[in-house]
């Protein structure tokens, strides 16, 4: 993940590089990865969807500069400035609410301006008005404004420019103010969409952001591993899990394995799922169930697989895309699913 980071800034052409760590670092550790990427890779400014993650993250980063993307709250304001956090004020109400608290350990503030995705930030006649109020931008300290990317998966969509056009036209308003508009995608479409901040969440942890062929030095930095309890020999016309819903058509080993829907491993990957074993890909037969797969391993030698061996679910030979391709679901879903019954064994590589 420092490598991926520090990658990352390669792609945006030195341009300073956040971190986004919602989400648990995206189901990583933010503990562990936060750490990491402050002390090895030199990242100074992270992201979090909102405050309880915040202030779960000025534990391990004490000297970092925090953003909280769902912005402030009423009654929130106190914890923000004892925790030295940053709102991203995504509405004029947010922008008055944090205009009224005393500024005197008040932190700066990042202004968001929506320029087509319609989730947060101020709209077209909000830019227009608070554009247009100079007393309320000088009540609140701006260290950053922003936008975010509707379409940056696929450099070709016309959406990507629009919205790079609507940005560049506010940024002219706020010339005096750094500006971030590029999460992971966004960095691929190239240095106008880069300004003064990117913010990489994907690919820091191994995700291809875009629909091309994955960045040159971005690797997968985890691997997955269930275990096998047991194996057993199929005749045909056997079948495995609930529901009946895979049968076997000759003479099969399968194994089953300690991993399941309670770990993150969705159902998604009914009968659809890849593990990886010694050289070889193996399917996911049958249901996933709460606690289990199962895999067929007809292809391996009997000789060198076993209870209590490791099955890659996730790693350099069960990619993210590979997941996501056979499941439907987005890499972000698959990354973000991983749950806390796993344990987790970081590593420093120098």
């Amino acid at each position: 993940m420092v490598e991926n980071y520090q990658n990352c800034t390669r792609l945006a052409d030195g341009t300073e590089c956040a971190a986004m760590v919602k989400a648990d670092a995206y189901g990583m550790g933010i503990e562990q990865v936060a750490a990491a990427l402050f002390h090895q890779a030199g990242c100074r400014k992270f992201f979090v969807a909102n405050l309880v993650e915040a202030i779960k993250l000025r534990q391990f980063v004490p000297e970092a500069i925090i953003y909280v993307l769902n912005g402030v709250l009423p009654g929130h304001m106190d914890y923000f400035i004892r925790h030295n956090i940053r709102p991203v004020l995504n509405d004029l109400a947010q922008i008055r609410l944090w205009a009224s608290c005393d500024d005197k350990n008040r932190p700066p503030c990042v202004i968001h301006f929506d320029t087509g995705i319609n989730r947060l930030g101020l709209g077209v006649r909000d830019t227009e008005l608070f554009i247009n109020n100079r007393a309320l931008q000088d009540k609140v300290d701006i260290s950053l404004i922003m936008s975010h990317l509707a379409c940056s998966d696929d450099a070709a969509n016309p959406m990507n420019a629009r919205q790079l056009s609507d940005f560049k036209a506010v940024t002219k308003e706020f010339s005096h103010i750094p500006a971030s508009l590029a999460n992971s995608g966004g960095i691929l479409l190239g240095p106008e969409y880069h300004f003064d901040l990117v913010r990489p969440g994907l690919l820091i942890f191994g995700g291809n952001p875009a629909r091309g062929a994955m960045p040159d030095n971005i690797r997968m930095p985890f691997q997955i591993l269930g275990k096998i309890l047991q194996i057993h020999r199929l005749d045909p016309g056997q079948t495995v899990g609930y529901g009946a819903t895979w049968a076997a058509d000759k003479p099969c080993l399968v194994a089953t394995l300690n991993i399941g829907y309670a770990d993150g491993y969705p159902q998604m990957f009914n009968n659809c799922g890849q593990v990886y074993f010694r050289g070889k890909i193996l399917p996911v037969i049958g249901r996933v169930s709460m606690d289990m797969i199962a895999v067929d391993i007809t292809d391996i030698n009997p000789e060198q697989i076993g209870p209590g061996c490791d099955i890659e679910l996730l790693g350099q030979n069960i990619t993210l895309e590979m997941a996501s391709e056979v499941s439907s679901l987005s890499q972000y879903e698959i990354l973000t699913a991983v749950r806390d019954r796993y344990q987790r064994i970081y590593e420093l590589i120098n």
